[in-house]
């Protein structure tokens, strides 16, 4: 009789031991999914820092470029080549979505400039789309997009073109978009011919 009592007994106390070990190791489980996730959460929190980190420099390094640009010394925009110019674009080399080598952009560009400062409105039609500004040297022109123009989701464009001949201007128009992929356009410019 004392067998069966002992036995019954270590049964209940097993049964016991055996549910509470159950439940401590569903306990242990759940923590270690729970930590799983915040390490996992962790890390896309880094890689999102890094990747923010790069795009930051990358927009510096852009931002610094363009200032440079800017900084170089200019003289007064000549009268022969204030007024209006037709532009065509053609892309000649893309690494962005959405660009193709060939694609062909017409503009009309209105030139001014005030004191060395020299600026350019892009239109299409009545419709202002787009400021440059920057320099006039012995060289040519060297423009780029204002930085309030230039926002982290913006694209910087930097504009470099040489007087061909009285009437004519050709360069080119470089486009950096803020994922760092670049288009360069060749700038073909042309007196309008109302004026």
């Amino acid at each position: 009789m004392k067998q069966p009592m002992i036995t019954g007994l270590f049964l209940s106390l097993l049964c016991l031991y055996g549910c509470g070990f159950e439940e401590r190791r569903k306990q242990l489980d759940e923590r270690e999914q729970a930590l799983n996730l915040r390490e996992q959460a962790v890390m896309l929190k880094e890689k999102e820092i890094r990747l923010m980190e790069d795009s930051v420099r990358k927009y510096a390094a852009k931002m610094d470029s363009a200032s440079r640009m800017i900084a170089e010394p200019g003289i007064p925009l000549p009268d022969s080549l204030a007024g209006s110019w037709n532009v065509t674009m053609v892309c000649t080399q893309t690494n962005c979505t959405g660009s193709a080598v060939g694609d062909i952009r017409k503009e009309n560009w209105l030139l001014g400039g005030s004191g060395t400062v020299v600026s350019i409105r892009a239109m299409q039609g009545n419709k202002l789309i787009r400021i440059y500004t920057g320099t006039f040297t012995s060289n040519g022109l060297k423009l780029s997009t204002p930085e309030a123009e230039t926002s982290r989701s913006a694209a910087l464009m930097q504009v470099e073109l040489k007087v061909d001949q009285l009437n004519k201007m050709s360069g080119q128009r470089l486009i950096t978009q803020s994922d760092g992929c670049e288009t360069i356009f060749k700038v073909d410019m042309e007196r309008s011919k109302n004026q």
